[in-house]
């Protein structure tokens, strides 16, 4: 027989008993949705990461006051004056090769007035380089300069979300909020959304000039981090080590005594984002393939009982010039279709779940059902086919038409 015919006539068996088949085809059902959706979501998950990230920015080390402390927060020396970071750190590191642009911050809350509105809001103090270090865009207006930082001007650049609850009906460039009592003028808002490094929402952010922030700190000129930003993601480390050999030397930190800071890496963080996704992909996965496999020997079982109940069937088939290797494909042709049907509705459950997830918005995930996805449930559906499948063929095949013949 042809091709064709092969899959007609196993599709026919299959059809001979429908429940059977559906029952079968469960396993396998299940089995390839998990892996489907194990893909997705891994996906999702590291989309998710990277679009978060991207607000931080790239290339970027974090450097803060305090030694690091295993398992913990960085923890601050006895005189946490003396280990304040200072905008003249930020100048130095800005000196070295590697380094594209260190940005120092300062930050605090404050009432800001909009008219007669008020609120708690987290305020930051940035230098411009900020801007370009973590990837924020100005949609509308301008960012501050370097001569507003030199003259303090209290000038200040609001998020899209504050500038939405805030200003809905009018345009918020040019309006005149308080920060702490003191007036500032809108001259910028800020495009996208997502978290910054304290968890702050981008649409809820307010920037200033890092010398008009109205906070007294305990040393002048002391910032509560730095953010730096290295010429390329390859020379991360390098630049790591360079930071802290400078800082060392600024701070006269010799020999064997623990720095008074704390630099931390955002590669290392995105690839401990990167680690749970594969995580999870593997759970899933091992999800996955238990549901496969109970699915495949499910098959085996069926076809085995397929292969006593047509055994007649078998030596007929022989007697007129079937040759064993056609019994063969023909058994394994109605295994390998009973698990590509089965694939087919496994794409399309997982097709559903992906919908009811980005339908939900669940964690801000938006997961995609992929032609490599539906490519890999395929080949997934036919191996488990073909594997579970082999033994009763072959068992079939083997069958001697005499003995086929002789039975009842």
């Amino acid at each position: 027989m042809s091709l064709l015919q092969t899959l007609s006539e196993a599709l026919r068996s299959l059809a001979a008993n429908r429940l059977r088949t559906a029952l079968t085809m469960l396993g396998i059902v299940i089995g390839i949705a998990s892996v489907v959706l194990m893909l997705g979501v891994g996906d999702a998950v590291r989309a998710f990461i990277d679009r978060e990230l991207s607000v931080l920015g790239s290339n970027q080390l974090i450097v803060q006051r305090g030694a690091p402390m295993k398992g913990g927060p960085p923890r601050p020396r006895a005189n946490p004056d003396a280990t304040m970071l200072t905008i003249d750190d930020a100048a130095a590191i800005n000196q070295l090769p590697g380094v594209r642009a260190a940005a120092p911050t300062l930050q605090g809350v404050f009432t800001v007035l909009y008219g007669d509105d008020h609120t708690q809001s987290l305020v930051l103090g940035v230098t411009p380089e900020m801007f370009r270090v973590r990837n924020w865009v100005v949609d509308q207006g301008v960012g501050f300069s370097d001569e507003d930082v030199r003259s303090a001007n209290r000038v200040i650049v609001i998020g899209a979300k504050v500038a939405e609850a805030h200003y809905l009906k009018r345009d918020p460039l040019g309006q005149v909020l308080r920060v702490g009592g003191r007036p500032f003028t809108v001259i910028g808002v800020l495009a996208g959304s997502g978290r910054t490094l304290d968890g702050t929402d981008l649409g809820e952010l307010l920037v200033v000039p890092i010398t008009a922030l109205p906070l007294t700190m305990p040393r002048p000129r002391s910032v509560h981090y730095i953010n730096v930003q290295a010429v390329s993601e390859a020379r991360l480390h390098e630049v790591e080590v360079e930071v802290a050999e400078l800082l060392r030397d600024r701070r006269r930190i010799t020999g064997d005594t623990p720095d008074d800071f704390n630099i931390t890496n955002l590669a290392s963080i995105a690839q401990t984002g990167a680690n749970i996704a594969a995580a999870l992909a593997i759970g899933l996965g091992v999800i996955g393939a238990v549901s496969l496999l109970v699915g495949g020997i499910g098959i085996m079982n069926i076809m085995l009982v397929s292969v006593s109940e047509r055994v007649r069937e078998i030596g007929i088939r022989m007697a007129i010039g079937a040759k064993p290797r056609h019994v063969l494909t023909q058994f394994l042709a109605e295994a390998v279709v009973m698990c590509l049907l089965g694939g087919l509705v496994g794409v399309g459950l997982a097709a559903l779940g992906v919908w009811g997830v980005n339908h939900a918005a669940v964690a801000g995930l938006k997961m995609q059902l992929s032609a490599t996805h539906v490519g890999v449930a395929v080949l997934f559906s036919t191996g488990v086919g073909l594997f579970f499948g082999f033994y009763p063929a072959r068992r079939a095949s083997r069958l001697l038409p005499i003995e086929c013949l002789r039975q009842e």
